[in-house]
């Protein structure tokens, strides 16, 4: 049975175009410049005069606020406000010797005294001591070194008795750490 005549003209007509991935990307592309486009216009011509008004409100309030209090009030309160702060930053920097004090007490070797101290910086104390014998001496090094608040120990000097019974004599500088020294760090 032979196709009808139909078919076979449509069998042999090409079959209409669709359309390919080009005209498809330039559609994509197209749909994002406009929806870039939209969202430009809405911050230029919405937004920011928006923030614009908003920006000059607040500049009248402030400038309604600095005419409503007299200029002398004003220079006192900028006076009293800069000492505040900068009191309150020698106090954040102030080596709280009372809490060193406190921790040398603990972490002394009983047969140990010292003779000097100096705070170098923010955590270098450097101590010159006498122990009564050199096990003193060690063992007191032994507890710096042992000691969480210390960083490091440098012993400089151990200095042998001169005569019979005298003190070892015994110089050294710790780097602490900052709990120990500074003012705002939480008290132990």
């Amino acid at each position: 049975m032979p196709l009808p005549e139909k078919v076979i003209e449509q069998l042999g007509r090409e079959p209409t175009g669709t359309q390919g991935w080009a005209v498809g990307a330039m559609m994509f592309s197209g749909g994002l410049l406009f929806l870039a486009l939209v969202v430009y216009a809405g911050l230029a011509f919405g937004y920011e005069p928006y923030l614009q008004s908003q920006l000059k409100s607040e500049q009248d309030q402030m400038s309604a606020l600095s005419q409503s209090i007299p200029g002398s009030d004003q220079s006192q309160l900028i006076n009293y406000y800069s000492q505040i702060a900068n009191l309150q930053s020698l106090l954040q920097n102030h080596v709280n010797m009372m809490r060193f004090f406190s921790w040398l007490e603990k972490n002394t070797e009983a047969n140990v005294y010292y003779q000097s101290f100096l705070v170098a910086g923010d955590d270098q104390v450097s101590l010159t001591g006498m122990g009564l014998t050199e096990a003193d001496v060690n063992q007191q090094v032994a507890i710096f070194e042992n000691a969480p608040e210390v960083a490091v120990v440098t012993v400089s000097n151990v200095g042998a008795p001169q005569t019979p019974g005298a003190p070892w004599t015994f110089a050294m500088t710790l780097a602490m750490k900052p709990s120990v020294l500074s003012a705002s760090a939480p008290s132990q």
